[in-house]
């Protein structure tokens, strides 16, 4: 007995063992970072990872574009931190803290302290690129006190990096992420370009222009001074000396030991920081900065507990773009997508680019400018500018209503659709309009039932912009002030609002691109600005070609020939003309179209702010447009839904009756039949019925034989044997 229970205890102490250590130790999905602790309490996460979305020009993360796994529990070299599946991490032992200084004369110069690589090495080729980082908060601190203070800047940085992470290769995008994506694709694999263009601006809005692929984790101090101009032009002191007296500024706050000594050192620091009229003090990674009792070795010693992104690279984000990523898509789609993604990138940096002279001294100078256009000299150019018309027309058979309503603008100096006389009409964009709609209506029909249908209603049109260009001498009041231009996205530079200046007018192209003109040059001349002509993705700007030779009178214009001009848009360079600078003014259904002011027009107006996506209202959805794409989970490929797409067009095809409206729904054609199909029921049966009683009354009897089968004695059927009875029928 005594060794039956001992046997039920050691049982019960193992089953309750388990039971413990299944409650003790929960399921975690796969992949999930908690199941990899296990009992090593000392083990951490690694945070500074790649893989995140990354804003270039503000400098800021976005939303996470790679999924982080843990399934295989990987951990960096030194054992310390856990990393996921897709991520390598590069160990660096030295403990080297590295000492950098320099002088930024100009904000141009100024670069990110913790965004440095994928700022110079966007991996973009376009122009704008450069103005990446120059909506950051570092970068726009220092320009507007470079410009407020007339000073320079000096930053001194104490670096240390621990680890280099870097993001491998096709790595499993974030489920989000990809959805945007396929969403996307979708609407182009349906021609729904609007849509897909709305959805990616939203797409870049979210998660950026960029992906990190590679981050410095480390920790760093960084001291940045302004100092005035003069103690810098002095001449006094060389620019070592300089860097020097703000190396020993900030070893000093750190009670920091340097290894060298100058006998000029006391007298620099002395001169340096009597000049500074501002000082920050950043601390990266590490403890938080005190303001007393501060040194380097309380820095260091808790640096390796608290690492953070020193240094970050990265890729355009349409380069996750690609079959290995999203083998669901076909080629033909996947090169849309990524084209689609990369124009709004573009776009996203045309929209905060601002060209203009970008040197104080010069009276052409913009401090709204990020970008230097070579205008900083005088221009030797007076043009004139004859306004604006757009025409309008609607395609045959729409029936949806009129859509140029509000589009056909004449030219208010002449009148209809032409330009004054000496100046020549130019072509800037053709765009084109769209609607359609389906209303679903019912009546009675067939005495107790209801028949219902629908009528589809499309429309289509197509509108012109163009603009009035002087082609030879043309007098000074003849054509318009130009009073700046705004949209639904963009402020007037002028007035820095949706709004024109007093006494100007407003002429709208497109749909949303209003330009204030007036042609009061009293009264509206100090608020005009010098126009140098339109350029758009298809024409160029003829007021930029190079002006016609002197003539025989010595006379030069600053205006090209009128058989230059003749020579067709295709050759008229798109750029503005000498001494102007080019401003993005609108973007119609993925075309920009921007336009040329004087340089130094904008030099009251301060840091533009960033104008992030969308840059377009949502589009109008289509109706009956839901289904249209399916994702087959067997093949693991988005395809059109054919069945949906050929009722569709079938219904959208069938002009008649979508016009007259005489169709009817399926389930009224439904009832139909089946009313049909009864009455024929009931007639039938009753033509049956009455077709045998007048065979039953016009028959009479007959006389049936013995031997019928049917009256014949069966055995075993209703009598025994012998004693059924035969029965005779007369």
């Amino acid at each position: 007995m005594l060794g039956f229970v001992l046997v039920v205890s050691i049982v019960a102490s193992v089953i309750g063992g388990e039971l413990l250590d299944s409650v003790q130790k929960p399921e975690f999905p796969k992949g999930d970072v908690r199941a990899c602790y296990g009992d090593n309490k000392k083990l951490e996460r690694f945070e500074v990872l790649p893989g995140q979305g990354w804003d270039n020009l503000r400098n800021v993360d976005a939303g996470l574009v790679v999924v982080y796994n843990y399934s295989r529990c990987r951990t960096t070299e030194d054992g310390r931190f856990l990393i996921p599946d897709t991520v390598n991490t590069i160990p660096l032992k030295a403990s080297k803290l590295n000492v950098y200084a320099e002088l930024i004369s100009h904000w141009s110069n100024y670069t990110s302290t913790t965004a440095h690589g994928v700022n110079v090495d966007a991996g973009l080729k376009y122009d704008s690129v450069k103005v990446s980082g120059k909506f950051s908060s570092g970068y726009e601190s220092v320009k507007s006190k470079q410009i407020g203070d007339k000073s320079y800047t000096t930053r001194v940085q104490l670096r240390y990096v621990r680890y280099s992470a870097k993001l491998q290769p096709d790595a499993a995008l974030h489920p989000t992420f990809k959805s945007r994506l396929l969403s996307i694709a979708g609407s182009l694999q349906l021609n729904k370009t609007d849509q897909a263009r709305y959805d990616s601006e939203l797409l870049v809005r979210d998660f950026g222009t960029h992906v990190v692929t590679s981050v410095d984790a480390g920790a760093a101090l960084v001291q940045e001074d302004q100092v005035s101009s003069e103690f810098v032009n002095s001449r006094k002191f060389t620019k070592n000396q300089i860097t020097a007296g703000a190396s020993a500024s900030l070893f000093g706050i750190f009670s920091i030991d340097v290894s060298y000594h100058s006998s000029t050192s006391n007298e620099v620091k002395k001169a340096y920081e009597q000049s500074r009229s501002s000082s920050q003090i950043d601390t990266l990674g590490g403890p938080m900065f005190k303001a007393s009792n501060f040194t380097a070795n309380d820095w260091t010693n808790e640096v390796d507990h608290e690492l953070v992104a020193v240094d970050r690279s990265g890729d355009p984000l349409f380069f996750l773009i690609n079959s290995a990523s999203l083998p669901e898509l076909p080629n033909s789609v996947l090169y849309q997508l990524q084209n689609l993604v990369e124009e709004t990138i573009l776009h996203y940096y045309e929209f905060n680019t601002y060209r203009g002279c970008t040197e104080l001294d010069s009276p052409n100078f913009s401090p709204a400018a990020n970008l230097d256009d070579g205008t900083c000299k005088s221009p030797y150019t007076n043009l004139t500018f004859g306004g604006v018309y757009q025409t309008c027309s609607m395609s045959s058979g729409s029936n949806n209503g009129d859509l140029c309503s509000g589009l056909d603008q004449v030219n208010p100096k002449t009148g209809g659709h032409t330009c004054p006389d000496g100046y020549e009409s130019v072509e800037l964009h053709t765009g084109r309009l769209s609607d359609s709609k389906s209303v679903h209506s019912c009546h009675s029909c067939w005495l107790f039932f209801k028949c219902c249908h629908d009528n589809y209603y499309h429309s289509e049109a197509t509108y012109i912009m163009h603009w009035c260009a002087a082609t030879g001498p043309v007098s000074q009041d003849s054509g318009y002030l130009f009073g700046g231009l705004y949209t639904s996205q963009l402020n007037n530079p002028l007035t820095q609002g949706k709004t024109c200046p007093v006494n100007f007018y407003t002429r709208t192209l497109g749909k949303d691109l209003h330009i204030c003109i007036s042609d009061d040059y009293e009264l509206g001349m100090k608020y005009s600005m010098p126009f140098g002509g339109f350029i758009s993705c298809t024409t160029g700007n003829p007021l930029a070609m190079n002006p016609k030779p002197k003539s025989k009178g010595g006379m030069n214009s600053a205006l090209p020939s009128l058989h230059s001009f003749f020579q067709g848009s295709k050759t008229w360079p798109k750029h503005c003309p000498k001494g102007y600078s080019q401003h993005l003014a609108y973007v119609d259904q993925g075309c920009e179209i921007n336009y040329c002011l004087l340089a130094g027009s904008l030099s009251e107006v301060g840091l533009p702010k960033i104008r992030r996506p969308p840059f377009q209202t949502a589009p109008l959805l289509l109706p009956s447009t839901e289904n249209h794409v399916v994702f087959d989970p067997l093949t693991l490929t988005w395809r059109k839904n054919q069945e949906a797409m050929q009722f569709i067009s079938a219904r959208v095809g069938d002009d008649t009756s979508s016009s007259t409206g005489s169709g009817m729904s399926a389930g009224a054609a439904a009832g139909i039949a089946v009313v049909a199909t009864l009455g024929c029921v009931v007639i039938s049966t009753i033509i049956i019925v009455l077709i045998k009683r007048r065979r039953k009354s016009s028959a009479g009897y007959r006389h049936l034989a013995i031997d019928d089968p049917l009256l014949s004695p069966q055995s075993n059927y209703g009598a025994t044997g012998s004693d059924a009875v035969n029965v005779h029928v007369e």
